[in-house]
């Protein structure tokens, strides 16, 4: 029995968190994603935990192959260009214009592929106001409200213990990109999937935000409590 995802063919030109969660999750179902870094590697191999390893870059990018492409030369674009043809997917999550500025915009990638799905995470998407403006998962946690209601009843917003805005990003994506390999499938066409982690985030406040928005009342803290059902708090017990 083979894995679902047996057969289709990513690209991965991600950093970080939220784009690299993505296509982890497409490896583990047995895509055959290429990690594509810069010359020096991708930012997260520095971070150093206690071990000695850079756990947070072995943890998303478990099951992926690796090459480094300066995509900034000639023949760092070329090469990414040849691969193109034989890809499935490309996912990215650059700073806004960057692929534009490397001549590797949608346009570009499709003219060389018209099947291929483009896959693209950024803080506030690639269109409307703020699509120039980085994101970051901490910061994204307070605008998009996730902070306000988390904490002591007394204390200051808190955010989650892990990255989640990218998380849930990352996770949006791969669903995303699954509906679209579909469709392609069917269609034989591919897609421009336009992921922000604003949008990811604001979703996932799910009934608090709709109450938000039915009631207007901002949401308050409750500790490790709820506001209408009880019980759901920590209690002490015996060991």
């Amino acid at each position: 029995m083979t894995h679902p995802f047996t057969g289709v063919t990513v690209l991965d030109l991600t950093q970080i968190y939220n784009g690299p969660y993505a296509t982890f999750l497409l490896a583990q179902g047995g895509a055959d994603v290429i990690k594509i870094e810069p010359p020096g590697g991708e930012h997260l191999r520095k971070r150093q935990g206690a071990s000695g390893a850079a756990m947070p870059f072995a943890m998303l990018n478990a099951n992926k192959k690796t090459m480094t492409l300066n995509l900034k030369s000639p023949q760092g674009r070329e090469v990414l260009l040849k691969l193109v043809p034989q890809a499935d997917v490309l996912v990215e999550n650059f700073a806004p214009g960057v692929m534009e500025r490397l001549d590797l915009g949608i346009d570009v990638l499709h003219a060389a592929n018209p099947r291929l799905i483009c896959a693209a995470g950024s803080g506030y998407g690639r269109t409307g106001p703020r699509a120039a403006e980085p994101g970051y998962d901490y910061v994204i946690q307070a605008e998009a409200g996730l902070m306000s209601f988390t904490g002591e009843v007394e204390g200051e917003p808190m955010k989650a213990g892990v990255a989640v805005a990218d998380l849930f990003t990352g996770m949006a994506a791969a669903q995303a990109i699954l509906a679209a390999v579909i469709a392609q499938q069917r269609d034989g066409l591919g897609q421009h999937i336009d992921m922000a982690l604003f949008d990811c985030q604001l979703a996932m406040l799910a009934n608090i935000g709709s109450s938000v928005l039915v009631s207007g009342d901002e949401p308050r803290r409750y500790g490790n409590g709820h506001p209408t059902v009880v019980p759901y708090q920590l209690f002490k017990t015996s060991d």
